[in-house]
């Protein structure tokens, strides 16, 4: 029976699953369902207000502004009042009002909204009397000193000592942050201060018989509040802003903890002003001495200063360097993040400082009940849409016409009968050139050959790629944490799990993060900060083939749904000579693609630990000492599996046949399975001893200082080994006869290159590298009056990387730098709506050190492949350099510091930062052995202007406005480099540092259209017009770069975007807030790819190819021969015309959050706070050219960015 179904042109084209509509039903109802819940009352309100010595009327007057109450009290109340000194950010209005009220007598109530104040209740005289009578006569003195977090005494502190829940005595700090006070033991004192967490005191026989005691007391931090700039956090030491004169940057939580992140370094991008995070421009460069090139992802602060070195910044952990990478991170556990920039801030890490520091602080626990924290998120990123990529709308025809183009005059009669034979069974031809010989030798009609052109034709193998090979990306991240404590134990302990399934088939990443952070106290003087920390990452991943790396005609599948061999990848055999291999009694040598996908597999589990231990002994007097460090560990366990059933390994097998004199086969690679591991092993320790001074001296100066001493030693070792024929079943493999391989007496007999095995060690090899540091530092920061700032550091770094030249051995780095508090001097108090106005100024210089030469000469393994007979050998990896040093870095930083109205402040940087003693190559005297050779002689030059500015526009209990901007431009230029390369931009652009030009310079040649026969012309500066095809040494190869930028080349400007800019926007409504975040890159260029006919799958434009004379005037793509002329494809594709401005812009991230805090279903749960966050991120770009070519996108062809969709629940309870 034939049933029709109808459907309204209104209806969905699709029908969600029935779990997933359950699911959205029931989402939607819980939602609901808390939504009307809400409290009547409306979002609570809360408080921002930072001042000092401000009157209670000043307080009130805050109060109504931001909350929309009114204060209702009489004036007589308030003549008992004393001024309070407040810094508070988004605390509770009810916590606020205890707070500010506590120590005033006053008591408060609310009613709708109004704040009625009233006198506190005093006990009746005879319930004093008998409190009093109840304390113990024998109550002995204590000296009570009270500091904050970074040994600061403060003023004003209320300090109560509490009887039978009644407060007896009531004291108040002075200027030394002391007041002095009679109790017994047993006794509880309380300590508040508005702004800091009140504490309780008990009192003990030891802080008697000693006669006091200090109290520490921290900032009041709001779960989701901004981290209020208390100090700056060096690693080393902290250090109030004021007295800063260095160049640092730092991120609150509540800014961090704005968009979702599941890696760390995404929550970092174009948020901290100097730092450079760009993951789709890349940096190609050819270090001095090395024969390759290499392409990193932009990741430094304040430029690219060294040639040989790592380029990336030194990243400090809790206070001691790592050797980890930050994708091991936890982003929901930061509490800040600083950077440093100059050499006033940095210079206390010397040599491993000239790229910056970046000093990640993670969250601590604070005492109390144990409070727990889960937080679940699930994104997904949707497949490609590869019908808005730049590719040409049928991409086979125009494979198929150009090879019909290139081959139909090569082909003869008696081709076909060539292919057939052995000898020309391995020439690298394509289907199209199969079906033109079959024809030529009338093996089929000539409309048979244009009927399997056509079909060739008329098919796109997208389509069949996207279903077998792509599939949604999903990330899911689940973590929990609880932290609690009493004031002589705090514990924090954390979990997170991160799931990701990669885009492509069989690809996927986990990774497991276990912290756990403690504080110890011992006694008064002595306690312990003990940090151990676990992390496992397993990634797993399979050949899958690019989309743009098989031809469009060619299928994955055949008709059965079998894999179907594709013609790249098969390393040029035919299908025919495949045959004839087969039959033979060797392999089948033919590539099939989504067989290797499901035949080979590699996997790594690296498993990392980490112990921090730091104790802290006060000594008194302003003094303690700490004295600690760290051990870390990492493992990595790579194993790469390709079973006999794969590409991989039937090739080894057919390369390494040979027929013997019987007609046998001898295999010197077995079948089998090939199991290729790889186990590298990272270990590291610090050792620390310092010595920390922080004191106020007369309320007028204060001194800040530290003296250490440091040791490290870090250790890196790799074992690579492969087994073949292996059984991964019984773990049993076959031996092979590489003596016989490596000397060439192997020699295969099917016309198959043998180059697989030639180079031994890419299949078994071993090293072994350890690195020692010894150093000493110390940094003093002094201050007077809190208006003006001197800073002095030194350090001496000794390791076995350096050379043995007392020169340099004992050359110290150090750093000087001042800073002037312009609000604070006298002539600014009129000018109330500038708050803030700080000059800072610093010179110093970092290091830097770099591997590629060491002190002694160091020989590597090798095979020697110079003679017939292949032997192991030992290749000079370096000479011995008795005057090896580090690289220096000479940093010059002026600064400002302001905040205007209490609502914007940021600050504004000019930097100059030179390089000097790079590694480098230079000619050195021949004689020696070598030359050129690595010494310390190129010079690097950076500069650049930074600005950051915060604004909180609008700042209301129900509406809040805040705008975030970060603006950085940098420039550099290579001052010094020896190079003995051609300077063609082909070369220029590989080797990234380049004499009189910035670091990436991009170079193109001076191109002049097509001549008439379709083959690019270029020209030089006078014009005159070079053809690609002349061999002769006026061609364009032969044309060297000048200092002028003559010839035939010219330089286009810095393929190193020298600008990056952030600008983000929150709003917060209620409970809801909205972000965004917008990033910007400019001042760089890029190469714009030229359509080329012959590419697997061509650009949009390739059909267009220069055809007859006359084409030069209507296209720009040259004739098909100039595919096959070197010449001509270089001065094709490095052509001036098609360099074009690299500028973009990118909607980075789109934020929305709810939360339930007030819904009595939350409450009635027992949470203490309930967050839905809704994320979409890389939503749009645009390239700021004709092409909008925007290289957010990660290559031209791709026109669009792939967004990322992130659902989130973050609880407290």
């Amino acid at each position: 029976m034939k049933k029709t179904a109808t459907r309204s042109r209104y209806a969905f084209a699709c029908r969600l699953p029935a779990q997933m509509m359950r699911i959205m039903k029931l989402l939607t109802f819980f939602l609901f369902a808390a939504i009307v819940s809400v409290q009547a009352e409306g979002t609570a309100q809360s408080i921002t207000l930072s001042g000092k010595s401000l009157t209670m009327k000043q307080v009130f007057a805050a109060i109504e502004k931001q909350t929309g109450y009114v204060v209702f009290y009489r004036q007589n109340q308030l003549e008992k009042t004393r001024p309070v000194t407040v810094t508070v950010t988004n605390m509770p209005l009810q916590q606020f009002l205890d707070t500010v009220l506590w120590q005033q007598q006053l008591d408060f109530s609310i009613k709708d909204k109004t704040i009625i104040l009233s006198p506190r209740t005093v006990q009746a005289k005879e319930q004093v009397q008998a409190v009093l009578e109840a304390l113990p006569v024998d109550a002995a003195p204590l000296s009570l000193r009270v500091t904050d977090s970074l040994a600061l005494p403060l003023e004003g502190v209320s300090v109560v000592v509490m009887a039978h829940g009644a407060a007896v005595k009531v004291a108040t700090t002075d200027k030394f942050g002391v007041c002095k006070l009679q109790v017994k033991e047993g006794d509880e004192v309380h300590v508040r201060l508005v702004g800091y967490e009140a504490r309780k005191i008990h009192i003990t026989a030891g802080m008697l018989k000693e006669g006091n005691v200090t109290v520490i007391l921290k900032p009041v931090i709001s779960e989701l509040s901004e981290i209020a700039v208390s100090s700056v956090n060096t690693g080393y030491q902290r250090i109030r802003p004021e007295q800063s004169t260095g160049a640092v940057a730092q991120i609150s939580t509540k800014e961090y903890e704005s968009r979702v992140s599941s890696n760390f370094i995404d929550g970092l991008v174009n948020r901290l002003p100097g730092l450079m995070i760009n993951n789709s421009v890349s940096f190609t460069s050819t270090a001095p001495g090395s024969t390759t090139s290499t392409s990193n992802s932009l990741f430094n602060i304040r430029g690219i200063s060294t040639m040989s070195a790592n380029q990336t910044p030194l990243v400090v952990i809790d206070g001691y360097p790592t050797e980890l990478t930050l994708d091991m991170l936890d982003p929901n556990e930061i509490k800040s993040v600083t950077i440093l920039k100059d050499a006033a801030a940095a210079t206390v890490y010397g040599v491993r400082a000239s790229n910056g520091v970046i000093v990640i602080e993670r969250k601590q626990a604070s005492q109390g009940k144990a409070k727990f924290t889960f937080r679940a998120t699930a994104g997904i990123t949707p497949k490609e849409n590869y019908s808005r990529y730049r590719w040409v709308d049928n991409p086979s025809a125009v494979a198929v016409n150009y090879q019909k183009d290139i081959y139909t005059s090569s082909v003869s009669p008696t081709t076909w009968s060539t292919l057939l034979t052995s000898s020309a069974g391995t020439t690298p031809r394509n289907p199209v050139y199969y079906i033109l010989a079959q024809s030529a030798a009338k093996v089929i009609t000539p409309y048979q050959a244009d009927q399997a052109l056509n079909a060739m034709k008329g098919y796109d193998n997208i389509d069949e790629y996207n279903r077998l090979f792509q599939r949604p990306a999903l990330t899911q991240t689940y973590n929990i944490n609880v932290s609690g404590g009493n004031p002589n134990a705090l514990y924090y302990i954390t979990a997170n799990y991160t799931r990701n399934k990669l885009s492509d088939l069989n690809n996927d990443n986990n990774r497991l993060l276990l912290s756990a952070r403690n504080t110890l106290k011992f006694s008064q003087r002595l306690s312990l900060e003990l940090t151990t920390d676990y992390q496992e990452q397993r990634y797993n991943s399979a050949p899958v083939p690019g989309v743009a790396s098989v031809y469009s005609f060619d299928h994955y599948q055949d008709v059965n749904g079998n894999p179907a061999a594709v013609y790249l990848g098969s390393k040029g055999v035919t299908p025919f000579y495949n045959s004839y291999l087969v039959g033979q009694g060797l392999e089948d040598q033919l590539y099939y693609p989504l067989r290797e996908a499901n035949e080979v597999s590699n996997k790594t589990r690296t498993v990392n630990n980490r112990v921090t231990a730091n104790f802290i002994y006060t000594i008194g007097g302003g003094f303690n000492l700490s004295f600690g460090g760290i051990y870390e560990t990492s493992r990595s366990d790579y194993k790469h599996l390709a079973t006999g059933s794969s590409f991989e390994v039937k090739d080894m097998v057919n390369h390494y046949a040979a027929r013997n004199a019987d007609g046998t086969l001898t295999f010197y690679i077995p079948k089998g399975d090939f199991l290729q591991q790889q186990v590298t092993n990272t270990s590291s320790y610090t050792g620390r001893a310092q010595l920390n001074y922080n004191k106020k001296i007369g309320g007028l100066h204060s001194f800040n200082g530290i003296l250490g001493a440091e040791i490290r030693r870090v250790t890196n070792s790799s074992n690579l080994s492969s087994l073949f024929g292996y059984n991964d079943q019984t773990l049993l493999n076959q031996p092979v006869d590489f003596s016989a391989i490596n000397t060439g007496a192997v020699k295969n007999t099917f016309g198959l290159t043998q180059s697989l095995l030639g180079y031994y060690p890419t299949f078994f090899n071993q090293a072994y590298v350890e690195d020692r540091y010894l150093s000493g530092y110390a940094n003093m920061v002094y201050s007077f009056k809190n208006t003006y700032s001197l800073s002095g550091s030194i350090r001496i770094d000794q390791s076995n990387l350096f050379g043995t030249n007392p020169k340099y051995k004992y050359k110290p780095l150090w750093s000087l730098g001042a800073a002037w508090n312009i609000h604070q001097e006298s002539f600014m108090k009129g000018i109330d709506w500038l708050n803030i106005l700080k000059l800072r100024v610093a010179y110093g210089f970092n290091g830097n050190v770099a591997k590629m030469s060491v002190p002694e000469v160091i020989a590597q393994a090798t095979t020697n492949t110079y003679t017939s007979s292949y032997s192991p050998a030992l290749k000079l990896f370096s000479y011995a350099n008795s005057s090896l040093r580090w690289e220096q870095t000479r940093n010059t930083n002026i600064g400002l510091d302001y905040r205007v109205a209490n609502n914007i402040n940021g600050t504004i940087d000019y930097y100059i930062k030179r390089s000097t003693d790079l590694l480098g190559s230079a000619q050195i005297d021949p004689t020696i052995g070598t030359s050129p050779s690595l010494i310390n002689q190129a010079t690097i030059d950076n500069r650049g202007i930074e600005i950051s500015l915060h604004a909180d526009w609008i700042t209301t209990s129900k509406f809040n406005w805040n705008t975030g901007l970060v603006l950085a431009r940098n420039t550099s230029k290579v001052l010094d480099v020896f190079r003995t390369s051609d300077y063609k931009p082909q070369s220029l652009s590989a080797m990234g540092y380049v004499k009189g030009f910035p670091v990436g310079a991009l170079f193109a040649f001076r191109y002049a259209g097509l001549d008439t026969a379709g083959y690019p012309l270029i020209t030089n500066t006078k014009g005159q017009l070079y053809s690609t095809i002349n061999s002769s040494s006026t061609g364009p190869t032969s044309v060297a770069i000048t200092k002028d930028t003559s010839g035939t080349t010219r330089y286009m400007g810095s393929s190193i975007p020298t600008i990056n800019a952030g600008l983000s926007n929150r709003l917060d409504i209620g409970n809801f807030y909205v972000y965004c975040m917008v990033n910007y890159y400019g001042g760089f260029k890029v190469r714009v790819p030229r359509p080329d006919p012959s590419a697997v799958r061509a650009l949009k434009g390739a059909g267009d190819y220069w055809k007859a004379p006359g084409d030069e005037t209507k296209t720009d793509v040259m004739a098909l021969k100039g595919f096959n002329n070197t010449n001509s494809i270089w001065a094709y594709n490095y052509a001036d015309k098609y360099v074009v401005n690299g500028d973009y812009i990118t909607l980075a991230d789109l934020t929305v959050s709810y939360s339930f805090d007030n819904a009595k279903l939350i409450k009635k749960a027992g949470f203490t706070h309930f967050e839905v966050k809704c994320q979409a991120s890389n939503l749009w770009t645009v390239g700021l050219n004709k092409y909008n070519y925007s290289a957010a996108t990660g290559s031209y062809q791709k026109s669009y960015l792939t967004p990322t969709y992130t659902l989130g629940i973050f609880t407290n309870f």
